[in-house]
């Protein structure tokens, strides 16, 4: 009889607080947000032929670059350490080591501001037209 009770009043708990939080076992999925996968960048290994951005002393020379839809911008590390090209709202172009090169290819228009994840601090963009 006493375990009849305990399972009885866990059960009714139970069904209190599903009816408290909503009642339903199905969860809402988050709100549709904006997709600008046509105009998403792509990464390439490599030296490419457009804009050219040095990477070097912990800093993205130039910071902030423009080319129109179509273009390419290449980042070439020339520091003594690894850094990536990654940005904040689209790919991550991987590790570039010292010496490598990394071009990226902008489909569309927009602002694309970009960061190294192993040193947070070098940060830049690139607007495309």
């Amino acid at each position: 009889m006493r375990i009849s009770v305990v399972s009885s009043l866990a059960a009714g708990f139970i069904l209190a607080v599903a009816t408290a939080c909503g009642g339903s076992a199905a969860t809402q999925a988050p709100p549709a947000q904006a997709s600008h996968a046509a105009a998403a960048p792509t990464c390439a290994s490599g030296l490419g032929t457009g804009q050219q951005v040095g990477v070097a002393n912990f800093t993205f020379t130039p910071g902030t670059s423009a080319v129109s839809a179509g273009g390419t911008v290449t980042w070439t590390n020339a520091d003594t350490t690894a850094h990536t090209v990654t940005f904040d709202s689209g790919p991550d172009c991987g590790n570039l080591a010292t010496g490598a090169s990394t071009t990226v290819t902008f489909p569309g228009a927009g602002t694309f501001p970009y960061h190294c994840t192993i040193h947070p601090s070098m940060k830049g963009s690139v607007t495309v037209s």
